[in-house]
C-alpha cells in the first residue's frame, strides 16, 4: 500500500470513489451481450483510469466449465481463469471468459483486475517479471476504489437444478484470499480516515467480517508504517 500511495499519489488514494453495484454507478441495461460487457468495460475504465479507445475486448470460452453444465449431475471445486491481459501495438488486450457475463459481480471484479494490469504493467509502473506482481494488482483494484467488487468475488457458490442436470459448484478466484482483501479494504479506509464507511454494508460474507476485525484493530492500535492522510 506505501508503495501504491508513493507511485500514484497520496491524492489518488484521498479522493477516489469506491464504485457501488448500484445503478449510481452502473446504469446501463445489462443483457450479457458482448456489446453490454463492452460497455462495462469502458465504465470501469473510466473508473480506474483508463483510455477506453486504448482497450482491445476478446471472449475466450472456459471448455471444462461448459462441460460440467452439461454432466446430469456434478460436484466441483476449483480455482478457474476468468481473464487475461496483454499489451499489443500500443493497446491493452483483455480477455474475458465468456461465462462471466452471468455473473455480473465476477465480471466486473474480472475486468478490474485486467485493467489493474494495464496500470501497472501497461505504463510501465511494474515489470511483469515481478514475483508480486499479480496479488498487488489486486491491491491495486482496491486502492483504485473497485475492491467491493474485486474483495465479493473472491468465493463464490452456485447450485442448479434442471431438466437436464443438477449440481454445485464452489470457485475461487482472484491472488488475495478473503482476509486479506478485508484487511486491504480496512487499511484503505483507515488511510484515508474512514470510521464508519457507507460503502463497507456492501460487502458479503467473510470479507466483510474480516474487514470489521481489521479496521477495529487499526482504529485501536494504528498502522505502523502508513499514516492518515
Amino acid at each position: 500500500m506505501l508503495w501504491l500511495i508513493e507511485d500514484f499519489g497520496e491524492d489518488t488514494l484521498r479522493n477516489c470513489t469506491v464504485i457501488l453495484p448500484t445503478d449510481e454507478f452502473f446504469p446501463d441495461p445489462f443483457s450479457e451481450e458482448e456489446d453490454d460487457v463492452r460497455a462495462l468495460v469502458d465504465r470501469v475504465c473510466g473508473y480506474m483510469g483508463v483510455s477506453p479507445e486504448r482497450v482491445e475486448l476478446n471472449f475466450f470460452t472456459d471448455e471444462d466449465a461448459e462441460l460440467r453444465l452439461q454432466m446430469p449431475s456434478c460436484e466441483w471445486s476449483g480455482a478457474g481463469v476468468a481473464g487475461h491481459y496483454r499489451k499489443r501495438r500500443g493497446k491493452y488486450v483483455i480477455g474475458i471468459e465468456s461465462s462471466l457475463a452471468r455473473e455480473p459481480t465476477s465480471l466486473v471484479a474480472t475486468i478490474a483486475h485486467e485493467l489493474g494490469h494495464a496500470r501497472l504493467l501497461g505504463e510501465a509502473r511494474l515489470h511483469s517479471g515481478c514475483e508480486d506482481h499479480e496479488p498487488l494488482t489486486d491491491l491495486l483494484t482496491v486502492f483504485l476504489g473497485m475492491g467491493v467488487f474485486t474483495g465479493n468475488a473472491v468465493f463464490s457458490f452456485r447450485q442448479w437444478t434442471d431438466g437436464f442436470s443438477q449440481g454445485w459448484q464452489t470457485e475461487r478466484r482472484g491472488y488475495l484470499t478473503e482476509e486479506m482483501f478485508g484487511y486491504a479494504l480496512a487499511l484503505f479506509a483507515w488511510v484515508r480516515g474512514e470510521s464508519n464507511p457507507g460503502w463497507s454494508k456492501y460487502l458479503k460474507g467473510n470479507v466483510s467480517a474480516y474487514f470489521k476485525s481489521g479496521h477495529k484493530y487499526l482504529e485501536k492500535a494504528g498502522a505502523t508504517r502508513l499514516e492518515r492522510l
